[in-house]
């Protein structure tokens, strides 16, 4: 039997530090690799936000520390380690991550602080941050007693510097980290490539400040001038991404989403795999109330939906009540007043969860919901998120002005946000750009049908089959889409709950981890240490 030695990097882990999609992926996909007899090792900072919770048999500095250079200083890096579902997890430790309370942005409380911590916002210290994590998970080669992996498999571009970092030490015979990692294989993995999530040098000198690469490979990864680490990882790592539909668009020159990333890819003649992410059913059962986090079980694969209308009816009466108040820490605007839950009863609901930033299209949901709710007394949209204060606003506003039949909850909470995707009927998903969406196999999972832009990842929905797409990506085609398919809810009900079952159905048999792991991962891990 093969058993591979695997390092996993990212800059966070579901249930120990979130952010994005990026947690799901890199949690499901060590703990599939685990499940089937690998040998894996994964490595994230160590934050003030990290949370405990599911690691077990921890232990505090358990090798010697190391010194890693960045910006001409040497920083002392620690290293913890626990165990969580059977993926041993090392955490590297230095003041610059323990102070943060969030993974990659500042946070209210930061904002109170120190005025210029705008929350939402990234952190003025990110570029150095990310060296030094990517360093520090290589040093860690010189104090531990783990062998050599395999395969070092990078997430994002917060880790691409991985296989630019290996490339120089080819060439420098006397760092001590070159014999260790001599017969290892790079991946990284392109989880978006939108023109604000590339983690860029502002020109050759920052980069060569903080990384002490050389100038020649550096060159090598320059775009109007910024040096991107996806490019210098392309030297030396095999370039994933996380559907082939994205693959297909970062390949695309004219593609000015990437902010001339894809422009580069193409003339540089870059090799992209997509491979499409998985869901972990397993961490969201709606059968299983403990692992749900739902207060009433159902079926949606199985035609039960009973308790997804019974869910609806506690959220109308405890969450979304003017007289009860929001769970802390959310922020709740607008309230939807208290109707029938039933499955063929008005009114619709219309669900939006995410990330609260330009690229998931917002503006576009905003825009489209107020021409629906000024007219239309049978619908009612949900949303929930946080993120760009403009964004914020917008949806608090649309909530005020439509109170009764419009709710936003500010802020995050795992129950909260999956109670507001499994009482919608449908999920909306407006998004500009989609590397692969989680949000979509989630709703389908939910028994709640998403209607989705036409881009990237989210092709996966089979439009009139399990969910709905349109195109182009506008108020006016949404708004469109958005009636059409509220439309097909009220008139069509027997037709509506079978798409809800072939939807849920489909997700679970054609994307669990186990097989995006078995026929697409380790195929890959073995082509690429045969050709070693």
């Amino acid at each position: 039997m093969e058993h591979f030695r695997i390092w996993q990097v990212s800059r966070e882990y579901a249930g120990i530090a979130e952010a994005g999609g990026v947690k799901n992926v890199t949690t499901s996909l060590c703990e599939e690799l685990s499940r089937q007899g690998h040998e894996v090792l994964f490595f994230i900072p160590l934050y003030g936000c990290t949370c405990f919770d599911s690691v077990e048999k921890y232990e505090k500095n358990f090798v010697p520390k190391v010194a890693v250079t960045v910006c001409g200083k040497a920083h002392d890096i620690a290293f913890d380690r626990g165990v969580c579902n059977g993926v041993t997890i090392i955490f590297v430790k230095h003041q610059s991550f323990a102070e943060k309370n969030a993974v990659y942005t500042y946070t209210v409380e930061d904002e109170k602080k120190v005025a210029s911590h705008v929350h939402g916002t990234g952190f003025s210290d990110a570029l150095f941050l990310n060296t030094l994590f990517q360093k520090a998970v290589l040093a860690f080669s010189e104090v531990c007693d783990y062998q050599a992996p395999d395969i070092l498999h990078c997430q994002d571009a917060t880790t691409a510097l991985i296989p630019a970092f290996l490339q120089a030490f080819s060439q420098s015979p006397e760092n001590p980290q070159k014999k260790f990692f001599a017969k290892t294989k790079c991946v990284v993995t392109v989880h978006n490539a939108g023109a604000g999530y590339h983690h860029h040098f502002s020109n050759i000198g920052e980069a060569a400040w903080f990384t002490e690469l050389p100038t020649a490979m550096l060159e090598k990864a320059v775009v109007y001038g910024t040096v991107e680490p996806f490019l210098l990882s392309s030297q030396n790592a095999v370039l994933t991404t996380v559907s082939p539909s994205y693959a297909k668009e970062l390949l695309n020159p004219n593609n000015e989403a990437t902010g001339g990333l894809s422009r580069a890819f193409y003339e540089k003649k870059i090799k992209i795999i997509g491979i499409t992410n998985g869901i972990d059913f397993d961490r969201y059962n709606p059968e299983h109330t403990e692992i749900s986090l739902l207060p009433f079980a159902f079926a949606p694969e199985k035609g039960q939906l009973l308790g997804k209308y019974h869910c609806r009816q506690k959220f109308l009466e405890e969450y979304v009540n003017p007289d009860f108040p929001a769970p802390a820490p959310i922020i709740r605007y607008g309230h939807i007043n208290l109707g029938i839950a039933s499955d063929v009863s008005e009114p619709v609901y219309v669900g939006f969860h995410g990330r609260l930033v330009s690229q998931k299209g917002i503006d576009i949901l905003v825009g489209a919901a107020d021409e629906i709710l000024k007219n239309d007394s049978a619908v009612r949209f949900i949303f929930i998120g946080h993120g760009e204060a403009r964004i914020e606003s917008a949806l608090a506003e649309l909530s005020e002005k439509y109170a009764g039949k419009c709710v936003y909850f500010k802020g995050y909470d795992r129950a909260l946000s999956r109670l507001c995707t499994a009482v919608s009927d449908f999920i909306a998903l407006p998004s500009c750009f989609e590397p692969c969406g989680l949000e979509d196999f989630i709703a389908q999972i939910y028994g709640s049908v998403p209607v989705a832009h036409a881009t990237g990842g989210l092709n996966k929905i089979i439009d009139g089959q399990t969910g709905f797409l349109y195109s182009p990506n506008t108020v006016e085609k949404l708004t469109e889409k958005l009636r059409e398919v509220i439309k097909i809810k009220q008139e069509h009900s027997e037709a509506f709950r079978n798409m809800i079952s072939t939807a849920a159905n489909y997700v679970h048999k054609m994307y669990s981890w186990s097989a995006v792991c078995r026929d697409s991962y380790l195929p890959l891990y073995r082509k690429l240490l045969h050709n070693r």
